[in-house]
């Protein structure tokens, strides 16, 4: 099971990696190769039959084959509003992830002028920031941008921090930091190594992968790979060059010899972990804001609507009163199994009885086990409530 487990995360990986490969640009003016037809307006994100519709200023909406046109960014047609959404917490619901999923397709559907994701988060899920990641980097029909604000995190550090490079563009408040993105594994007692939990081998396996595609992120928008890695691997040496006249960041393996060391950048032994302005000064980062209002006027929406979604708020509120009602019935449940089989094993009910309350309690395990599916987030195992269902199925059989 778990070389399963381990084989599965890596297929994740990869896969996650070449879903972050440039495709179509994204764009608001239209002209066609061959004709010179030309559109202004928005297009939505999905294709269907190689077919995409454009919103459009002179047509309405169009269906249209996007390779046939030459695409261009340039607002013309939009409408004029801007999408925030937030990650104020640590990255670890099912729930709240495919409601973003969901929502960020419908929004940039609607043609905003941007959508913010304003970040704020210690991390967490390496699995839920992959699908994150993707739902960003799929949105290739509206310009994303991470606004890392000030909070009780101060930054967006390791799956935070990938999501942040999923973004077209990263705006920094000015006491935040961005990095410190290596993988670690939880267990019943805590964080541990990854390596303790999976073994060398695998765990490096894992980071490797994690670490390529924390490049592949940085690479898209034209950010420092190197810098990247090092937020995952702290044995990575980082240069600070000039290269063909352009100052850059590389791995010090990748050193050429008409390369200008102006400095080492980062040395080994230490994960990068960027403050804003340094953030900004190295590329990683395009600019140092103290508001929201800073990113409307950078890009050029100060007098745009702004709108917040309510999906991820709802999925969260509906996960909170599914685990409040799902941790009310395993309590009573527990009491229930408890006196129950204790009861049955002292003859302290008739065969009828017991028959009766076991059927109960086993339809009730089942509706448990019914919930966990349908929601994953729910803090049970579901293998733990299988068991419980067994050894409940096993004494029944048994009057």
């Amino acid at each position: 099971m778990r070389k399963q487990i381990q084989l599965f995360f890596l297929a994740s990986l990869f896969c996650a990696v070449c879903s972050v490969i440039p495709g179509i640009c994204k764009a608001d003016t239209f002209k066609h190769k061959v004709s010179g037809q030309t559109y202004h307006g928005y297009a939505e994100q999905d294709a269907v039959a190689g077919k995409t519709t454009l919103h459009t200023a002179e047509s309405g909406p169009v269906q249209v084959n996007l390779t046939e046109y030459n695409v261009t960014r340039d607002n013309q047609g939009r409408n004029k509003h801007v999408v925030v959404f937030t990650f104020d917490d640590a990255i670890e619901s099912e729930i709240v992830t495919a409601a973003f999923e969901k929502a960020i397709v419908e929004e940039s559907n609607k043609g905003p002028l941007l959508i913010i994701l304003e970040i704020d988060s210690p991390g967490g899920r390496v699995d839920l920031a992959m699908r994150l990641c993707s739902a960003i980097t799929k949105t290739r029909n509206c310009t994303t941008a991470a606004f890392i604000r000030g909070g009780k995190h101060s930054g967006a550090y390791s799956a935070a921090a990938a999501i942040a490079l999923a973004c077209n563009k990263i705006y920094m408040s000015g006491a935040t930091v961005m990095g410190a993105a290596t993988v670690v594994a939880t267990s019943e007692t805590g964080i541990v190594e990854l390596e303790k939990m999976v073994g060398n081998n695998v765990g490096e396996k894992i980071r490797s992968a994690w670490r390529n595609y924390l490049a592949s992120l940085a690479e898209q928008n034209n950010r420092p790979v190197a810098l990247a890695r090092a937020m995952e691997n702290k044995d990575i040496e980082v240069l600070r060059i000039r290269r063909n006249g352009k100052i850059t960041y590389i791995d010090s393996t990748e050193k050429q010899g008409t390369d200008e060391i102006i400095s080492i950048y980062n040395r080994k032994g230490q994960l990068v972990t960027l403050p804003a302005q340094e953030a900004v000064n190295c590329f990683m980062a395009d600019k140092v804001v103290s508001s929201i209002e800073e990113v409307l006027a950078d890009a050029d929406a100060s007098d745009a609507a702004v709108q917040r979604p309510e999906q991820m708020v709802k999925a969260q509120e509906e996960l909170e009163k599914i685990n409040r009602k799902f941790n009310q019935l395993k309590n009573s449940f527990d009491t229930k199994v408890k006196t129950l089989i204790a009861k049955n094993r002292s003859r302290g009910m008739t065969l009828v009885e017991a028959k009766k309350s076991f059927r109960g309690i086993i339809q009730e395990v089942k509706y448990l086990i019914k919930l966990k599916q349908s929601y994953p987030d729910v803090p049970c195992q579901e293998e733990e409530l299988q068991d419980l269902l067994n050894t409940l199925q096993a004494e029944y059989d048994s009057l």
